[in-house]
């Protein structure tokens, strides 16, 4: 079995996205924990690379925002800016598709994929043991998968307690029987970790081994045509130290 591709927190960002997809190769399926849009300015391209991965997809916030589902006073300013350009932006093709992603997607025997958390979907960051601990009595999948911090972290359910794994590049972690897991991805386009290469994983079923991964993208092509277009510098900047 080839595998299973998690991605998310795209963020209109195109180079990085296809750097991702060279990089993981053929799989059997691609799960995505929402974000494909906001804040780049490859909002149209990047829907159309999800929507041809067939990947099972659930919404975030800046998904929300940049379709008008979304009140922007929630979002600070540059946020607030990029998801106003994305808006306008959206082709009716892409803005249909978008708007129609499920805020969590669960179904029997596969993982559950939420953006934020399964308390709130759209808006928590899962950041502390306190706060995973609090969302595992909130489901009952061995494996959950969520996004919107821009930073890779897995926690560990065992015996009543949750715990923290540390996650690194190349990271291959065996799937324990009797230890349920939620699992952040990072970001794809704009990681927040000090680490600016784009981060994905790969889900082994039959294995039951979960990779980390970390890639290598022309980020100054990003950069370029969020110039272009006019979006807010601290957001082309901070791609270059991913922070």
């Amino acid at each position: 079995m080839a595998g299973i591709g998690i991605l998310g927190d795209i963020h209109g960002n195109l180079p990085a996205l296809e750097a991702v997809l060279e990089h993981a190769g053929t799989l059997d399926g691609w799960l995505c924990v929402g974000d494909i849009v906001g804040y780049g300015p490859f909002p149209n391209e990047c829907i159309d690379r999800v929507r041809g991965l067939d990947a099972r997809c659930v919404t975030g916030n800046h998904d929300l925002g940049s379709t008008g589902l979304l009140d922007l006073s929630f979002f600070n300013v540059f946020a607030r800016i990029a998801c106003e350009w994305t808006n306008a932006a959206l082709e009716p093709e892409a803005r249909e598709w978008l708007s129609s992603l499920p805020a969590i997607d669960r179904a029997p025997d596969r993982p559950l994929i939420v953006h934020g958390s399964v308390r709130d979907p759209v808006w928590e960051y899962v950041m502390r043991t306190s706060v995973a601990a609090y969302n595992f009595e909130l489901f009952n999948e061995a494996l959950c998968f969520n996004g919107h911090t821009h930073v890779p972290m897995i926690f560990a359910f065992s015996g009543g307690h949750a715990s923290e794994v540390e996650v690194f590049d190349g990271l291959s972690l065996d799937l324990l029987d009797g230890t349920r897991y939620m699992a952040n991805v990072g970001s794809v386009g704009q990681p927040r970790d000090l680490d600016a290469r784009a981060c994905y994983c790969v889900l082994y079923p039959e294995r039951k081994v979960l990779e980390y991964h970390r890639v290598e993208y022309p980020f100054e092509r990003t950069q370029s045509r969020m110039s272009q277009e006019g979006l807010p510098e601290p957001l082309i900047t901070r791609l270059a130290y991913g922070r």
